[in-house]
């Protein structure tokens, strides 16, 4: 165990956590041997889940999963009727229980029941059928954390269309970009809203996109565009789609280290029964709770901590403004304000809360979520201690868009050590070695040994691609493409991405998709972008670029990137520099340019066209990053 445990639950605490519960009822009184047996058991451990997490199937599954096309091609929940909609808000149509709690910027806010949302979501999916919207069809949430945008999602599962959450912080061409890969034709958004009391055009990233209908919740009526409240008022209530467990519910984008983004498939019935899973479980969610995960709907913890808290009767607790605004005390009136009880947060957020001081216990939360990146030492205390009065514990949640769920997760019932994680409950996962051995204590690839029900069914329109990047390094294995090590009681500890993939903030973000910007500038001959540790954003862009004539060309560069891609991603280093690193074959090397900067070993340059570009990065980040 890397570290000592600084919390330990106590049997009384660990006896009234969900999951436990849930492994005594299985017949276990051992989270451990639990936990074993889910791996080694994934038909009944799956069947178990669905019964104690309640789920609805309007028609039940003749098999728990069929794997006789390979791992990589696993359907679940054979010959089910599920829809996720009705589970998050069908079957409490008649609840006058909170649903959502919001609140915004300029501070109104709000509660809406289980039996308002059902009729707001219900008249709003009646109205996007009469737009000609069909199941199967892609429809985008290009929107902030609000009531509109969970309206929204529930409205497109509720006629079995496919939601695509886009980030809202997102500029233009990263919108563009996806809208038209995904085909999508209509677009929730809000014409503009209010961060740090400034006003925030949403609309105008749409305007240049040929072909979509595009509906806005706030900000100034717009004469091409529809109403958002004014197609619910107009619609006809729509129940609910009877879709299949395998029918594509959301499509969640993620990027990688090479071409476009890519589209990741999620249906009805792994996505729900998983994330329900995982929110009951990890987070220990009950009916009286009220989840806040401070992340985005286009993120993948949008729609999780949405569906999850949702399918359980707990509320959901929505804010679009910036937590310092008006004043550093926004978060703690915010979770008092609206009994926030779990609170999901990343190591970025808790960096920035260190930096400038705040250091109030976070008073009636009881569990603290965590994702997006790995932890440092003394921002993950500074959280336990200081924000959580050595009491509250962390559940350290990774995994990723591509299984809109966790491989790895702690949990209230088992101890914990600084920045810990531990084996996703039924997830299978293990550290392969390069020859695909099991190790333990040694860093190697975070792998899945085998399909759970969550995992994409594959990358719109790269059948192929899906294949190469998840399943052929290791046949019938998972590859999640992090570097990790586990020990002997199941703890997992992350080392960062084992590919080039960048996560500024949590926010993962190819470096091509950030170089085919760049190269879009006039005088621009290459680029290369590479990830820089950073202590508020765990990671910023640093930005390496071969200019004509030497131009400097680096304030045009961060403002295209802010304007592309939001100020979320605007990068910490411009540099110019008179070529990049290649092999000899003309592939540029990211890994030795960013060893180089930050001043470690950069390994064997032998097969590298230019040797003495590599020396100059060193020598550029000794000045930049160390004064030297």
């Amino acid at each position: 165990m890397e570290g000592e445990f600084v919390y330990s639950p106590t049997p009384d605490t660990i006896n009234r956590t969900n999951i436990m519960n849930f492994a005594q009822k299985t017949g276990f009184k051992d989270l451990k041997a639990f936990y074993d047996f889910a791996d080694s058991n994934p038909e009944e451990f799956w069947d178990a889940v669905s019964k104690d997490c309640e789920i609805s199937f309007n028609v039940p599954y003749q098999e728990v999963m069929d794997d006789s096309s390979g791992a990589p091609r696993t359907k679940w929940f054979i010959g089910a009727k599920v829809n996720i909609a009705y589970n998050t808000v069908g079957k409490r149509m008649n609840s006058l229980n909170p649903a959502i709690k919001f609140e915004r910027e300029n501070s109104d806010h709000g509660v809406i029941t289980f039996s308002e949302l059902n009729a707001l979501s219900g008249k709003l999916a009646g109205s996007l059928l009469g737009m000609g919207v069909k199941k199967g069809d892609r429809v985008g949430i290009y929107m902030p954390l609000s009531p509109e945008s969970v309206i929204a999602l529930y409205a497109i599962l509720r006629i079995g269309a496919v939601a695509v959450p886009i980030f809202s912080g997102y500029g233009a061409e990263a919108v563009k970009s996806r809208i038209v890969d995904a085909g999508i034709k209509v677009v929730f958004t809000f014409a503009s809203y209010h961060r740090r009391g400034k006003e925030v055009r949403m609309l105008d990233n749409l305007q240049t996109i040929d072909a979509i209908k595009i509906v806005y919740g706030l900000g100034n009526e717009s004469e091409d565009c529809l109403d958002f409240y004014g197609l619910i008022e107009s619609g006809r209530y729509f129940g609910f789609e009877d879709t299949s467990a395998e029918d594509p519910a959301i499509m969640l984008y993620t990027s990688g280290t090479t071409g476009k983004p890519k589209g990741t498939v999620h249906v009805h019935g792994g996505a729900l029964v998983n994330i329900v899973k995982e929110v009951k479980y990890y987070m220990d969610a009950r009916e009286t709770d009220t989840m806040f995960w401070i992340s985005d709907p286009g993120w993948m913890m949008g729609p999780w901590s949405m569906i999850g808290s949702n399918a359980l009767g707990a509320s959901i607790f929505t804010y679009d403004g910036a937590l310092d605004y008006p004043n550093e005390d926004r978060l703690w009136d915010l979770v008092s304000n609206h009994g926030v009880t779990l609170l999901g947060v990343s190591p970025t957020l808790i960096r920035s809360l260190k930096s400038k001081a705040q250091a109030e216990e976070l008073k009636g939360v009881r569990v603290f979520g965590s994702t997006g990146e790995p932890w440092d030492t003394d921002s993950w205390m500074f959280l336990f201690e200081r924000l959580g009065s050595s009491k509250v514990p962390i559940a350290n949640i990774s995994g990723g868009t591509d299984i809109i769920g966790c491989f790895l997760a702690s949990t209230p019932a088992i101890p914990l050590s600084p920045r810990c994680l531990y084996r996703g409950l039924g997830m299978r996962v293990a550290v392969y070695d390069e020859n695909g051995e099991e190790v333990i204590g040694k860093i190697g690839y975070l792998v899945a040994k085998g399909p759970s029900p969550s995992m994409t069914r594959g990358l719109w329109n790269q059948d192929e691609k899906y294949k190469e990047t998840y399943w052929s390094k290791f046949p019938g294995v998972w590859n999640h493409g992090d570097w990790a090590s586990a020990d002997k009681d199941g703890y997992f500890f992350l080392y960062g991405r084992s590919d080039d993939v960048i996560k500024v903030a949590g926010k993962r973000v190819g470096p091509n998709e950030i170089e085919d910007i760049v190269s879009g500038i006039e005088d621009i001959v290459e680029s290369a972008v590479v990830g820089i540790p950073d202590e508020v954003k765990g990671e910023t862009l640093g930005i390496f670029y071969v200019s004509r004539n030497g131009k400097d060309l680096a304030g045009e560069i961060t403002l295209k990137v802010q304007k592309s891609f939001g100020k979320a991603f605007s990068p910490g280093y411009v540099i110019g520099v008179p070529s990049l690193p290649k092999t000899k074959n003309g592939k540029i090397m990211r890994r030795i340019i960013k060893t180089a900067f930050l001043g470690q070993s950069v390994g064997d340059t032998s097969g590298l066209e230019d040797q003495g570009i590599v020396r100059m990065i060193a020598e550029l980040g000794n000045k930049k990053l160390r004064g030297a």
